[in-house]
């Protein structure tokens, strides 16, 4: 052993000589001088947009260190980088500005972004979209799938960035301890194996939501963002017991009414939630929630717009409008003497005095047929509805005409007193679109075919029977 072990030591002694007489030690090291590359148009924009006003770095070259190694990942698409920042500036970081200030977005935001063109699939089938740590980094994945004229991918990117920022914040100042107590018993590590319909019945507005109150904070807070009020809305009150019920309604024997009852218990706890978010984000870091949410919902739609007749009718994302002309400007002047003649008629009606409040147009369940309910008052104040009921059809432009089918008792009373705005509503085709006030709070607005100055407008939502 000996001898082996003095053989051994003389080997190495000439290895290390023979190294000393042949290698050049003044010779540059190729690697560790690090990557360099020319300044891109793009690289030039990111600094401008990001660098420079917010200190946040856009990583988009690919650099092995900086993701985990169990996962096959693959580059983002040089192409797809800037249309993803500009939403994520447009719909991300100039909502908070508007608000609050460049500052809150200097002070709390990632300092790193980093892209990954792939999805980054992990164990149970689920699939990361992004992920943020310790408030330093946030990685986004699947951007070579980004189009920002696609809505449902815009939101799904869009998402992902609130979602990882809510993070950041709760990090800086954790959400009121009673948000975990509205629904305690419903968080579960088994959340990818719930559907949607089941976390909504258990008062979660997605099924991530279950995986922990962190979870669904971050989620009501991003779902909340990039829904926009109406959408959002309609999400909630779209919530029922799952029990379909038809039954004739006594009150108003030509109609069938379709019994979706809602879940109360449901709806409550995710209402309760989302005032928990509003008053987190007012206390703690002075923002207006609903303003954001607005700015936030425009700019999205700016970037990925759709038309509205997709998502308005029956059994759609939005069943109903609700028009007020009494209390919300900026109905058009043809459509305001339409509705001034049918209150002054409605008032003359026997001579009782009625006064009109506001109208709702609603799908009905019966197929292809809408509903209009006038709203009014007797002259002591009590409330009263009538319906008129129409026939609804749509030319190659999904431009919608209306026709008469029938009414109740209560229109067979009121109709030759509102019979001004009952002929508005079935002269012509008219033409759905999006309407956003000076606080871009969003409205589904009607307008004549055949005269685009005549139009009115509500807010939209889901009427449940």
């Amino acid at each position: 052993m000996k001898i082996r072990y003095t053989l051994l030591l003389m080997l190495l002694f000439g290895v290390i000589l023979s190294c000393k007489k042949s290698e050049n030690l003044d010779r540059e090291i190729v690697g560790l001088g690090g990557d360099t590359w020319t300044e891109s148009t793009l690289d030039k924009w990111l600094f401008t947009n990001f660098t420079d006003p917010y200190n946040i770095n856009v990583k988009y070259r690919w650099d092995g260190a900086e993701y985990d190694r169990d996962k096959t990942l693959i580059p983002p698409k040089i192409d797809r980088v800037q249309p993803l920042m500009e939403m994520v500036r447009s719909a991300w970081i100039d909502p908070y500005t508007a608000e609050v200030g460049q500052n809150f977005i200097k002070k709390y935001a990632p300092k790193n972004y980093v892209l990954v063109g792939s999805l980054q699939y992990n164990a149970g089938g689920t699939v990361t979209l992004g992920e943020a740590e310790g408030g330093i980094k946030v990685t986004l994945f699947n951007v070579n799938n980004f189009d920002k004229t696609n809505r449902a991918v815009s939101q799904r990117v869009l998402k992902t960035i609130h979602h990882e920022f809510t993070h950041i914040l709760n990090q800086t100042i954790s959400f009121q301890k009673e948000f975990p107590q509205i629904t305690p018993a419903g968080y579960t590590a088994d959340w990818n194996n719930t559907t949607l319909v089941e976390a909504n019945n258990g008062g979660f507005i997605s099924q991530y939501s279950q995986a922990s109150p962190d979870e669904d904070f971050a989620e009501m807070t991003s779902i909340m963002l990039t829904e926009g009020k109406s959408s959002y809305d309609a999400i909630v009150n779209s919530i029922v017991v799952p029990k379909l019920d038809s039954i004739p309604d006594p009150a108003n024997p030509p109609f069938i009414i379709v019994r979706e009852m809602p879940n109360a218990t449901a709806q409550g706890n995710i209402r309760k939630k989302e005032l928990s978010v509003i008053t987190y984000f007012k206390q703690n870091y002075g923002v207006d929630f609903a303003k954001v949410q607005n700015k936030v919902n425009y700019a999205l739609s700016q970037g990925a717009p759709i038309e509205l007749s997709t998502l308005f009718g029956n059994r759609k994302k939005f069943t109903s409008v609700a028009v007020d002309p009494n209390n919300v400007p900026g109905m058009s002047a043809s459509f305001m003497t339409t509705w001034e003649t049918a209150k002054t008629g409605l008032a003359a009606v026997g001579g009782a005095g009625r006064i009109l409040g506001n109208f709702v147009l609603f799908f009905y369940p019966r197929a292809g047929e809408l509903v209009l309910r006038v709203n009014y008052t007797n002259a002591t104040g009590s409330p009263f509805i009538a319906h008129f009921a129409y026939k609804v059809t749509y030319n190659a432009s999904q431009q919608m005409t209306l026709t008469y089918v029938r009414r109740d008792g209560n229109a067979d009373v009121i109709a030759p007193g509102v019979v001004a705005l009952t002929n508005y509503l079935t002269t012509g085709s008219f033409a759905l679109s999006w309407r956003y006030d000076a606080n871009l709070l969003e409205y589904g607005q009607w307008t004549k075919v055949s005269d685009p100055a005549s139009s009115f407008f509500g807010t939209l939502g889901v009427i449940k029977y």
